[in-house]
């Protein structure tokens, strides 16, 4: 392989890239995954021994291991930020109602929570405003705090895409 340049070889192996990006449904962030292929396949281009078998399957490989690794690196990612939710910290239970929630109208939360399902709109109610712990909200409503976590899980994934949009 290394008597073809770079270049000839990314263009013919194109479309296996393209195949893996639509098998895991990650178009919506193409460039990231489509340059993660490229990087796959520069890997096998630069490592293959024809000794060891056909190149397209190394190539193969070494695009879908580098795909589902930049995958997984952004689900430990969101699970991080997730993590680092205000609300779980001391500083935002210490201080008061008013301090913590700016006046909002009516009108505008609609806008927001009109995107959210009846139990995203409890968390948000509960949690948020009313500032009810999660084991609170799940035996008000007779849940675990699992389905809590969920509940917020959701909720602010929803409201980051309602965000974006807007």
């Amino acid at each position: 392989m290394k008597e073809m340049p770079f270049e000839q070889i990314a263009s013919m192996y194109d479309p296996l890239i393209k195949s893996q990006i639509r098998l895991y449904h990650l178009s919506a962030h193409f460039d990231q995954y489509y340059q993660a292929g490229l990087l796959g396949l520069w890997k096998a281009y630069e490592t293959f021994d024809p000794e060891k078998g056909q190149f397209s399957s190394y190539a193969y490989l070494l695009v879908r291991g580098r795909i589902l690794q930049e995958l997984r690196g952004e689900a430990r990612r969101q699970e991080a930020e997730e993590i680092q939710d205000p609300h779980e910290s001391m500083t935002f239970r210490t201080l008061s109602h008013e301090d913590t929630i700016p006046y909002l109208e009516d009108e505008t939360m609609n806008l927001y929570l009109m995107h959210l399902t009846e139990n995203q709109q409890r968390w948000v109610n509960q949690r948020v405003f009313q500032m009810k712990s999660e084991a609170e909200i799940a035996e008000m409503y007779g849940v675990t705090v699992y389905a809590v976590k969920s509940w917020r899980k959701s909720a602010i994934k929803r409201l980051r895409t309602v965000l974006i949009t807007n």
